[in-house]
C-alpha cells in the first residue's frame, strides 16, 4: 500500500475527516490527500506544530523516563475542528484533520490499522 493509498482509506474511511498528511520531523511533506470538502494547508499548519511536537516529547521522556519518552499520539481540538497528530518513529508523523464533530475514535483505529504497512514503506 503506498503512502496515498493508506492517507486516502483514513480520510475517506473517518467521517469528518478533511484531510490527512505524512510529515517528516524535517517539516517537508512526504505525502498528503485532502478530501473534497478538505479545504486546508495542513503541511503547513503541521510545520507550525512541530515545536509543539518536540516540546510534548520532552514532557513524555519526563513522565515516562523508561520508556524514552515515545510520545504515540497528541490531539489539538479546537472550536472549529481537531488534529490527530500520530507518531511513525523518530523521524516520521502523521496528522488527520477532522470537523470539530468528526470521528476521532474512527481516526486513531484507522490510522493504527495502517502503522505497520505505512512504517514498512518508509
Amino acid at each position: 500500500m503506498t503512502f496515498r493509498e493508506a492517507l486516502e482509506v483514513v480520510v475517506n474511511g473517518t467521517p469528518g475527516a478533511r484531510a490527512a498528511v505524512l510529515m517528516g520531523a524535517d517539516g517537508i511533506p512526504v505525502e498528503e490527500f485532502c478530501s473534497e470538502e478538505g479545504g486546508m494547508d495542513l503541511p503547513s499548519i503541521a510545520v507550525e506544530f512541530q515545536r509543539v511536537l518536540a516540546e510534548a516529547r520532552k514532557v513524555a521522556d519526563m513522565v515516562d523516563a523508561e520508556a524514552s519518552g515515545a510520545l504515540e499520539e497528541l490531539v489539538l481540538q479546537t472550536s472549529r475542528g481537531q488534529l490527530l497528530f500520530r507518531a511513525l518513529d523518530e523521524d516520521y508523523f502523521l496528522v488527520v484533520a477532522l470537523d470539530r464533530n468528526g470521528f476521532l475514535g474512527k481516526a486513531r483505529y484507522l490510522v493504527t490499522s495502517l502503522l505497520r504497512d505505512i512504517r514498512q514503506e518508509l
